[in-house]
């Protein structure tokens, strides 16, 4: 992904930001590979869980500790105030008493444009087809999950993240009531459950 970023970079303008414009071409498939409006908590988190998994994917962000565990200041920049794909979204803050999704986002005609040209590059580069893979099996899977439920299972997975949060003593609290809901969506088997149930 990298080297096909930078290409494009070249082929444009020797100004461009590779980094950037790779961040937000990530962005823009996650977006897209769903095409439906998707929290801000759920981009991040699922971002964070592709960086975790795809070494091509962590030169272009960071993930700290942070309120709602991890965070990423280069995907909040992005998806407010895009560079390079400027009005191909659109992000929606939350609404009042809302202190979880982080917003909204979702593509504009633009943004399915664009997302159709990429799609179409990726179909004949096998490793770009690894990723696009992994991307459709993250959204397919943690969209279902409701903020809490995500949140919940990126505690169990990653609780070095869970040292700065100040919504993570609710999350836990609850946790009875989430894993209940996660295995009855069959989203989690008995051992997860156990381990769900058994966290801090």
């Amino acid at each position: 992904m990298v080297e096909y970023i930078e290409k494009e970079a070249e082929m444009k303008d020797d100004n461009e930001d590779p980094k950037q414009k790779g961040l937000e071409n990530l962005i823009l498939l996650v977006l897209g590979i769903v095409d439906r409006k998707i929290s801000f908590l759920h981009l991040e988190k699922e971002v964070f869980l592709l960086w975790n998994f795809h070494p091509k994917i962590k030169p272009f962000l960071n993930f700290i500790k942070h309120y709602r565990g991890p965070y990423s200041k280069e995907i909040q920049e992005a998806i407010q105030d895009p560079v390079y794909f400027e009005n191909h979204w659109i992000y929606s803050p939350p609404p009042k008493g809302d202190k979880l999704s982080g917003g909204y986002v979702e593509l504009t005609d633009a943004g399915r444009n664009e997302y159709e040209r990429l799609s179409e590059i990726i179909k004949n580069n096998d490793e770009l087809l690894h990723l696009f893979t992994g991307i459709k099996i993250v959204r397919e899977l943690y969209d279902k999950l409701t903020l809490k439920e995500l949140l919940l299972l990126i505690y169990n997975t990653y609780p070095e993240y869970i040292e700065r949060s100040n919504v993570y003593k609710d999350i836990f609290k609850d946790k009875k009531a989430l894993a209940d809901g996660l295995i009855k969506k069959g989203l989690i088997d008995t051992e997860r459950y156990e381990s769900l149930l058994g966290g801090n």
